[in-house]
């Protein structure tokens, strides 16, 4: 039995052949680049998606790949998408979580429903980029020809499982991270929140559990993808979601951190208590949720790279370079970073990144090490909200393409008390973990 797992990231696509026993057969990369457009907007084209996951797909054996079994999948979320009824988008593009466009709209919602009411029912502060309902209130006030020509909107799940099925749906973690769900009950839609915003609820797909069987796939795609037509393919998820299935956690209080090219800690809870501090969100199993926090990440040293780095070469600085930033991590240095170079989705007030207590003795090599510390310090303060909700374990299981023996240092002093256990590919093994959980096999 062979799964075809799909890890749809903000930069880039991976695929993994994979056992029932979890075992790799083969796998493959390939990169997109993101549209950063005026007015704080940040796109992804569906065609270089798309593309991307193709050529990703020649990469891999064809024996094996004739041998599939199951595709599933998971994507970065939130990912607005506006379709027609082929599901083709109405909108060109794939609207990324850091997209900052609507904060407009975060302040209506706030000054209409209030957003103590929207936190009790969706589990988040309505500050945009954490959820997509202000973006589909933006689209709704500037462009409103786009909802006329709309017949489903979701997220990236929803537009890769129309794609590769031909059948609607929306999965039940994006669902509530579409912020028109009733999260804290786990319920269904909103009937408020949409009478609220004047939203048609025929534009919401039929919510399906991740991990389920939902069609076959289709022979135009089969044959893109080098496999038979007629294959299963399950219900895809959030990728922070499924990664925490590929860690092997599904009890209350075990913890996920990943650490690519946004920076995540998933805190499991069977108790949906919401919090201004944190996201609260449906797990990939119903009846758990995730208490989550996101910062920069892999984003920020892309971003130091390239302002102070450049003379090198890329694969120094991320080899040699950052193992030499992070050795002095348990050097004091009095430079400290606010942690806000992609923003904050926790608040209405724009952040921004900034150093403090630069002088002339200072080192890019402690500017860079400042920078990380305080992004997690962004993840240690949910995790410290998190024990007010559910006893919590001390293990912190980590996967990504940052972590190494350096970064983990860098983790041990940052969250004392915890102990990390590296996991790798959590996403593309919790694909096919869900799978296998879901439908017994």
């Amino acid at each position: 039995m062979l799964f075809l797992s799909i890890d749809f990231g903000t930069s880039a696509v991976k695929l993994s052949v994979l056992d029932e026993k979890g075992t790799i057969k083969c796998q493959a990369k390939q990169d997109y680049p993101y549209i950063v457009l005026p007015g704080e907007k940040i796109e992804l084209s569906p065609a270089s998606l798309l593309s991307a996951f193709f050529t990703a797909a020649s990469q891999l054996d064809p024996d094996i790949l004739s041998r599939i079994s199951f595709i599933c999948y998971d994507t970065f979320s939130p990912s607005l998408v506006f379709m027609d009824r082929n599901g083709d988008l109405v909108y060109p593009n794939i609207i990324t979580h850091l997209d900052r466009r609507s904060r407009a709209q975060s302040e209506y919602i706030q000054n209409t429903i209030g957003k103590d009411t929207y936190l009790k029912i969706a589990g988040i502060y309505p500050f945009t980029g954490g959820c997509s309902a202000m973006t589909l209130l933006w689209f709704c006030e500037h462009e409103p020809d786009v909802l006329h020509r709309t017949y489903k909107i979701g997220h990236l799940t929803t537009f890769l499982h129309k794609k590769l099925t031909g059948l609607w749906m929306i999965d039940l973690v994006n669902a509530s991270m579409l912020g028109l769900y009733e999260t804290t009950t786990q319920s269904g839609w909103s009937e408020q929140l949409l009478s609220e915003f004047h939203i048609n609820p025929d534009w919401l797909p039929e919510i399906h559990i991740p991990g389920t069987l939902y069609g076959t796939l289709l022979p135009e795609i089969a044959r893109k993808l080098g496999v038979r037509p007629g294959i299963p393919v399950a219900v895809g998820t959030n990728d922070v979601a499924s990664a925490q299935m590929g860690a092997h956690n599904l009890k209350s209080g075990q913890m996920m951190n990943t650490a690519g090219s946004s920076e995540m800690i998933s805190i499991l809870t069977d108790r949906p208590v919401p919090s201004p501090h944190y996201y609260l969100r449906n797990a990939a199993v119903p009846g758990l949720w995730q208490i989550y926090a996101t910062t920069a990440g892999g984003f920020a040293l892309d971003w130091f790279y390239r302002q102070f780095c450049r003379e090198m070469p890329q694969e120094e600085f991320y080899t040699y370079y950052l193992e030499k930033a992070l050795e002095t991590v348990t050097t004091p240095s009095g430079i400290s970073f606010a942690p806000y170079l992609t923003g904050d989705r926790q608040s209405l007030t724009p952040k921004t990144g900034s150093w403090q207590g630069l002088t002339l003795s200072a080192t890019r090599e402690e500017m860079l090490c400042a920078m990380l510390k305080s992004m997690q310090g962004v993840l240690f303060d949910t995790i410290e909200q998190a024990k007010n909700v559910v006893p919590l374990d001390d293990v912190i299981k980590i996967s990504g393409g940052m972590v190494t023996p350096a970064y983990l240092k860098l983790k041990k002093v940052s969250f004392p008390g915890y102990r990390f256990q590296r996991v790798d590919h959590c996403p593309l093994l919790g694909n096919a973990a869900l799978v296998a959980y879901q439908n017994q096999l």
